[in-house]
């Protein structure tokens, strides 16, 4: 009986971090397009204005081009389920995550890799010049953004000795926040946070120009449903890559739930300030810079890839050994 009520209490609190992740993630969409209009010094859309697109999208009616085949249907549904599965073993507010194990940044990895594969197979679905060109230059950029997430991470798990991001949440509290490899490697893990959520210098979220646009170039075929699935993904992911950041930055297991209803709450308010100053930090570099030719992209990326080598390398020589 015992082992039924935590069956059951670790299922309600799976589902409880999930539904968070879902409530919260067009709010800080919201957020940061206001922030954005703070900047450009005009009003802006209503911060609640991604909830209403989305409810927007899922009532109007679905086009599907006859060029299409069941994997430009299948793809949103995917996309979604993978972003779901991502979200999984991402630790929430006090450090804990519904899948926790051995293995968990490899998962993480492969979730976000899977997206971008199926975006990628569907933006040719359609038979469009725009889709072609989206798809192209989603793989350009994956190409260097998957080596140096993934390699970020294993020097997080080097420094922790744990491959679990719950584990390494748990474990930089004793970790110094100058620790030059957790620096570099956080400085790795942003640039690649830039590219993944299609951010300026790397793409611009606000563009539908056609000559210009990287992750919007796939969707151009998309309508209803299938288009708010895919944007609501968008929206989940951005979100723990920021939860990540900020777990790398000041890990939230600073804050436990062992003090009740209100330390959860208290936990719940100070991880919201953490991703809401982050997410507000980019919407200041996005006022701040301009989008790079595609062709300087390599370079961007070149140094978050080389930023990841030399944590791994000022590692070994602080360490002695890996």
């Amino acid at each position: 009986m015992d082992e039924l009520y935590a069956v059951l209490t670790r299922l309600l609190m799976g589902l409880g971090h999930l539904a968070l992740i879902l409530v919260v993630a067009p709010l800080l969409q919201g957020f940061i397009k206001k922030s954005k209009a703070f900047w450009q010094m005009r009003q802006g859309p209503s911060i609640l204005q991604p909830y209403r697109d989305l409810r927007k999208m899922m009532k109007k009616e679905e086009l599907i081009s006859e060029h299409a085949s069941w994997i430009f249907l299948l793809t949103p549904r995917v996309a979604f389920a993978a972003t779901l599965m991502a979200a999984l073993v991402i630790p929430n507010a006090w450090g804990w995550a519904p899948l926790s194990g051995w293995g968990d940044l490899f998962l993480f990895g492969a979730s976000l890799g899977l997206v971008r594969l199926f975006l990628t197979l569907a933006g040719l679905e359609g038979a469009g010049t725009f889709g072609g060109m989206g798809s192209s230059r989603e793989l350009f950029v994956g190409l260097m953004t998957e080596p140096a997430l993934l390699l970020g991470l294993i020097v997080l798990a080097f420094i922790t000795e744990t491959t679990s991001l719950q584990g390494m949440a748990a474990s930089l509290l004793n970790v110094s926040p100058i620790f030059i490899p957790r620096i570099l490697a956080l400085i790795t893990l942003g640039m690649v946070s830039v590219a993944e959520m299609g951010r300026i210098p790397m793409d611009n979220p606000d563009t539908h120009l056609e000559l210009t646009m990287i992750h919007e170039g796939m969707l151009l075929e998309y309508t209803g449903p299938s288009l708010a699935l895919l944007n609501f993904s968008e929206q989940v992911k951005q979100l723990l890559l920021l939860i990540l950041l900020t777990q790398i930055i000041w890990p939230s297991g600073l804050i436990t739930g062992g003090d009740g209803f209100l330390g959860i709450l208290w936990a719940l308010g100070f991880a919201g300030v953490k991703v809401a100053v982050l997410g507000f930090f980019f919407a200041t570099a996005e006022s701040l810079f301009v989008k790079r030719r595609l062709f300087r992209a390599p370079h961007f990326l070149a140094t978050s890839t080389a930023s990841a080598i030399l944590a791994l390398v000022s590692l070994w020589i602080i360490r002695g050994q890996i």
